[in-house]
């Protein structure tokens, strides 16, 4: 059962990621903003989406900013730390 799950799930994630890089390509030409521009928004958008949901459901179900604060602040400094790491190594080549 839990690999008709995964299955399923790598599916939905495929087919979802094709639906979004046809749909930027569209929202790119139609704007005029560059390809790289609304690729990276939209990618920004959809990985800040999991820790908005878990942000909202810790503060809704278990009444706890602490829990909200902490996800948003470290996925921050995840993606900054991420983002310094990659730039040091691209300087490089």
């Amino acid at each position: 059962m839990i690999w008709v799950k995964f299955v399923l799930c790598f599916t939905t994630i495929l087919l979802a990621g094709t639906k979004l890089a046809k749909y930027g390509d569209a929202i790119a030409e139609k704007t005029g903003l560059g390809r790289m521009w609304v690729g990276l928004v939209l990618i920004a958008v959809i990985t800040t989406m999991p820790e908005l949901v878990t942000s909202v459901s810790s503060v809704a179900l278990v009444h706890s900013a602490d829990l909200a604060l902490g996800t948003l602040l470290g996925s921050c400094c995840f993606n900054l730390s991420l983002l310094a790491l990659l730039d040091i190594l691209h300087r490089r080549t």
